[in-house]
C-alpha cells in the first residue's frame, strides 16, 4: 500500500478510507506502475489471464472438490482465455452492445455440447430464490428486447462506474440469455466494463468465494443491493491488491 498522503493540513491512511476510495487510489497506483514497461504489462496481463481462466472457474465451480475434476475441461480453461483476450482487445469500444455479449458467450462456450452464442430457447429456473422460491428466467422471446433495455440502463446509468459493472453483471445474470456459461459471461462482460473504465478485471480467486459470490447474488435478488455492492467492491479491492502485489515483485522497471 502507498505511504499516507497528506489533505487538507491532516494526514489520513488507507485506514481512513472507504474500500471506494481505496478502490479509486488503487486504480492510479496500477496506471502508474504499468506505464513505463511493456513487459511488465505483458506479465500482469498473463497473470490475470491466468487466475481468470484457471482458477477462478475452480474457485466458483459449485460441485464438491472431489467431483470436480471428473466435469471440469480443458474446454472451459481455454474458451475463458480467449474470451479475456478478446475483451483486453475490444477495451477501448465506444460500447458493449448484445452482439459483444454474444461474441464473449462464443468464445467460452465454443468448444462445449450448446450452442455458443445463441440465445436460450427455453426457460429456466435459476438456483437462487426469493422469499424460499425459485426464480424463474424470463421468456425466451423476450430476451432481446430485456437485454437491449439492460445495456440502455447500463449506458445511461449516473452511478459510478464500477457500480454501473457490478449492476450489468447481476441483471446479465439474471436475464440468464444462454443455455449455459451465464455467470462467466456475466463476469467477462463485467470486466469489459470496468476495463473500459480504465480499471482491471476483478478475479474472484479466494476460497472465501466460493460461498460469498453466491451469497452477495442471493442478496441482490432479496432487494440487499448494499451487501453485494460491498462484496463486488471489496472483491475489486482485493483483485487489485493481488496485481499490485505482482507488479511490485517484478524488478523490471
Amino acid at each position: 500500500m502507498t505511504k499516507d498522503k497528506k489533505t487538507s493540513g491532516s494526514a489520513y491512511s488507507p485506514k481512513n478510507l472507504s474500500v471506494q476510495e481505496i478502490v479509486e487510489q488503487n486504480k492510479h497506483i496500477i496506471s502508474g506502475k504499468l506505464s513505463g514497461s511493456n513487459i511488465k504489462k505483458l506479465n500482469n496481463l498473463n497473470w490475470l489471464r491466468h487466475e481468470i481462466s484457471f482458477t477462478e472457474p475452480r474457485i466458483l465451480f459449485w460441485m464438491p472438490q472431489k467431483e470436480q475434476s471428473a466435469y471440469f475441461d480443458y474446454s472451459c480453461t481455454k474458451g475463458l482465455g480467449e474470451a479475456y483476450d478478446y475483451i483486453l482487445e475490444h477495451k477501448n469500444d465506444s460500447e458493449i452492445t448484445p452482439t459483444t455479449i454474444c461474441n464473449i458467450h462464443y468464445l467460452i462456450a465454443h468448444d462445449t455440447n450448446i450452442l455458443p452464442g445463441r440465445y436460450r430457447t427455453s426457460e429456466k429456473i435459476l438456483e437462487i430464490t426469493v422469499n424460499g422460491a425459485r426464480i424463474h428466467t424470463p421468456d425466451p422471446f423476450m430476451i432481446p428486447q430485456l437485454l437491449d433495455n439492460l445495456l440502455y440502463e447500463y449506458k445511461h446509468s449516473t452511478k459510478p462506474k464500477p457500480l454501473r459493472a457490478f449492476d450489468l453483471h447481476y441483471k446479465l445474470l439474471m436475464l440468464h440469455p444462454f443455455d449455459d456459461y451465464n455467470k462467466r459471461t456475466s463476469r467477462m462482460v463485467m470486466n469489459l466494463a470496468l476495463l473500459h473504465a480504465g480499471y482491471r478485471p476483478v478475479v474472484f480467486n479466494r476460497k472465501s468465494d466460493k460461498e460469498n459470490y453466491r451469497k452477495a447474488i442471493a442478496h441482490m435478488a432479496n432487494g440487499d443491493a448494499k451487501s453485494y455492492y460491498k462484496y463486488m467492491y471489496n472483491a475489486m479491492r482485493a483483485s487489485q491488491e493481488q496485481i499490485i502485489a505482482q507488479l511490485k515483485s517484478s524488478n523490471i522497471k
